[in-house]
């Protein structure tokens, strides 16, 4: 089901989410979620396939981002996303077991220094993940009801 598009901080509208996950049954499992929550959504398996779908027409509304990735990490993703025209606005969502247990001044200076929005532990509470999604994206999916426990 596609999500509808909308405009904001002057850009043209809103692309799908990019789910960047190396674990297939995750990928597919937050694909299937977000779908049926009314959000269009691409899928790439390590940091080289999402740097395509970065370049690839719409751009994203927003990167779900794993950071333990084969190929190229999360960071050099990352570190691309910033260098190119028009990406570095489009916001990121860090997915990993790790930002646990990085302190909370820790998370906020690798926000600010990266351009990341949220961080999200694994595994993916459903109900964190629309609230951030729908706090990042205000109306691009459609309405729904509560997120399934």
């Amino acid at each position: 089901m596609a999500g509808r598009h909308l405009t904001f901080e002057g850009m043209t509208p809103a692309g799908p989410v990019l789910i960047v996950e190396d674990d297939l049954d995750i990928r597919e499992a937050l694909q299937a979620y977000l779908e049926l929550q009314g959000y269009s959504v691409r899928s790439a398996g390590d940091g080289r396939e999402a740097l395509a779908h970065l370049a690839a027409s719409p751009s994203p509304s927003l990167i779900l981002l794993d950071m333990g990735l084969p190929v190229m990490d999360g960071h050099r993703v990352l570190t691309a996303r910033a260098s190119a025209p028009g990406l570095s606005r489009v916001p990121v969502v860090i997915l990993s077991a790790d930002t646990e247990r990085m302190s909370p001044r820790d998370r906020a200076v690798y926000a600010a220094s990266q351009g990341v929005a949220a961080f999200l532990p694994k595994p993916v509470d459903p109900r964190r993940l629309l609230e951030t999604l729908r706090r990042l994206l205000p109306g691009q999916a459609e309405a729904q009801t509560d997120a399934p426990s």
